[in-house]
């Protein structure tokens, strides 16, 4: 729970996951109905975060396109993420908390998931939180 307080804090202050909620509400452009900022905590180096679009695939996620793709075929529930092929990670206990706050296709997203290590949260989430 410290873990996800300690996300959500560094994102609202970082701006990052403010940023979707402010410009939904101005009276310009219409925002993309699918607008997500995900995050990835590890204790080791903190807080990484990225925006990412779809609907065309864009923002700063550096394989929007796979991440995208991936949201889509599980239907933007991302409980149920395809993953990676199964691949052997070790046992080694550095926990990693994973975020994704936004929309997507106009549904409210609200997704904060704890792995036991970066390679279990690869594995069972593919390409959307590597970036």
């Amino acid at each position: 729970m410290r873990r996800t307080r300690t996300l959500m804090a560094s994102l609202f202050a970082s701006g990052l996951l403010a940023a979707p909620l402010l410009t939904a509400g101005t009276a310009s452009a219409a925002p993309p109905a699918t607008d997500l900022v995900l995050a990835v905590h590890q204790e080791e180096s903190g807080v990484q975060s990225t925006r990412l679009t779809c609907d065309p695939a864009a923002g700063e996620h550096q394989a929007a396109q796979a991440a995208c793709g991936e949201i889509a075929a599980a239907g933007g529930d991302f409980t149920r993420l395809a993953g990676t092929d199964p691949q052997l990670c070790t046992f080694d206990y550095r926990p990693v908390t994973v975020a994704a706050f936004g929309s997507w296709r106009g549904e409210p997203v609200r997704y904060v998931q704890e792995f036991p290590n970066r390679c279990v949260m690869e594995q069972e989430t593919g390409s959307v939180f590597s970036f």
